[in-house]
């Protein structure tokens, strides 16, 4: 006899109001973050401040988006912040979660490391291996798994950005650590990115000064040492004269498959306006020095840009936030690069939402087929801030009818969207929903043809969800 019932489990909704419920204690669950795993799944991380400190929690959810842990997570760190910073999240090679975090659990604050097993192992012990000593200042570390199996973290220390690479079990491999130091200036850890063989890359803020211009640099690392690749000094992505970043700005960027790493970012002087870059395995800018614009167009202003990159064709995609000369219309847009730079949607670029009152944020751009999945928050008002997406291909054109799907729709709020492409080729995100000091963390997928929930994708009908709640009984 076959047996279908099995415990209850929530799974991926099919309800743009009711989305995936991943951590709903007191207090409030911020800073949402995903790592896609091979089996179709991802991870999820979040700051959990129910029992105050801010403390790193952790969920794994199946391709199906099925918890697989207790519900509201696993406690990483136990920790007694005020307030929060940036951290990171990445899977390494064997599927392992890997956080790197801010800790006070000694006199001084530090810069810690976890690794998670698939069955929720704090592989590395409770209070997971410490990486720093002194009583300096420190901040913002990320962390990459990298082609070889082993960890690198990077963190900004003083005004010096640190890396370290870890073995498996945790072990530094570059002895004190590779600092990367500028000459009288300060430097800020932006974004790391696992690379080839397991080398990885960095990019940076370099600021001159209190109030000063902040330009954007970067540098490849050698597996074994920590040596740098790409010359002495940091690779400068943009640094004109009267160039400048936005302050508090800190740009992502992707690896693209073969070396080398795609950069997006916008500026705040001459004028709001985003920008693009790649550079190669061998520290070869591909585009013109600077970056190129993704729009010319003069009478409008763009922020908050965010890059995916498709290796088969070359091409880079650039979607952001489009706004008029008063910054009181706001609208989604985008562009494609070719392998040099050259735009190809126009020069204007391609307009996915039209410029309107509501105010866009939080812009998720997932290279999917020869196009991209993209996700963004529409403010509509105070509290009501749905989350919408879409897809277009390599010409621009909408994939869905209607071209726009709406992931979240509940009247509560929502930040601090996040995102990745799941290996099975849907999205994954998640977000912070609800008021300042109460909100949870929600998660919604959305699949390739813009519907929502368990998508069909075996020619004979079975869904792609997950069948853990199934059994069958042998008589």
């Amino acid at each position: 006899m076959l047996c279908l019932t099995g415990p209850a489990a929530a799974q991926w909704s099919s309800d743009p109001g009711a989305n995936l419920v991943l951590s709903d204690r007191a207090g409030e669950q911020v800073q949402p973050k995903v790592a896609a795993t091979g089996d179709g799944g991802a991870y999820v991380s979040w700051f959990d401040n129910a029992d105050g400190g801010y403390d790193v929690y952790l969920q794994r959810l199946s391709a199906g988006g099925v918890e697989q842990w207790a519900h509201n997570g696993i406690l990483v760190a136990d920790r007694g912040f005020s307030s929060t910073q940036d951290y990171g999240l990445a899977v390494d090679a064997a599927g392992n979660a890997l956080l790197a975090y801010r800790d006070d659990g000694g006199p001084f604050e530090q810069i810690s490391a976890a690794k998670v097993s698939p069955a929720g192992a704090l592989l590395w012990g409770p209070a997971g291996v410490q990486l720093t000593t002194a009583p300096d200042f420190v901040a913002a570390p990320k962390i990459a798994g990298t082609s070889d199996g082993n960890v690198v973290v990077a963190w900004t220390q003083n005004a010096d950005v640190v890396l370290q690479k870890l073995d498996p079990a945790g072990a530094p491999l570059w002895g004190a650590g590779v600092t990367i130091s500028p000459s009288g200036n300060s430097l800020a850890a932006s974004a790391l990115h696992a690379a080839d063989s397991g080398r990885v890359i960095v990019s940076m803020v370099h600021s001159v000064g209190p109030s000063g211009p902040r330009h954007l640099w970067t540098q490849k690392l050698a597996s074994a040492d920590g040596a740098p690749l790409w010359g002495a000094t940091p690779l400068p992505v943009y640094d004109p004269a009267g160039g400048s970043l936005q302050f508090g700005n800190f740009p992502d960027f992707v690896a693209d498959g073969d070396g080398g790493a795609v950069f997006s970012w916008y500026t705040a002087s001459p004028t709001l306006q985003c920008r693009a870059q790649r550079i190669d395995s061998a520290g070869v800018e591909l585009f013109a020095h600077d970056g190129v614009e993704t729009s010319t167009d003069a009478a409008r202003l763009r922020v908050s840009p965010a890059v995916s990159f498709a290796p088969p064709s070359q091409e880079t995609f650039v979607f952001w936030v489009e706004t008029n000369a008063a910054q009181s219309l706001f609208g989604i847009y985008g562009q494609k690069l070719d392998a040099v730079g050259g735009r190809q949607w126009t020069d204007a670029g391609r307009e996915l939402v039209p410029l309107g009152a509501s105010q866009m944020s939080f812009v998720q751009n997932l290279a999917l087929g020869d196009g991209a999945m993209v996700a963004w928050i529409d403010s509509l008002a105070f509290g009501n801030d749905p989350i919408r997406g879409t897809r277009v291909d390599a010409n621009g054109d909408f994939v869905w009818l209607p071209p726009v799907t709406d992931l979240a729709t509940a009247e509560s709020g929502s930040s601090r969207l996040a995102g990745a492409l799941g290996s099975l080729g849907f999205g994954i995100f998640a977000w912070s929903d609800g008021a300042t000091g109460a909100a949870d963390i929600l998660a919604q997928n959305l699949n390739p043809d813009g519907t929502l929930g368990a998508a069909t994708i075996f020619g004979d009908g079975f869904e792609s969800g997950d069948t853990s709640a199934w059994s069958a009984t042998v008589p």
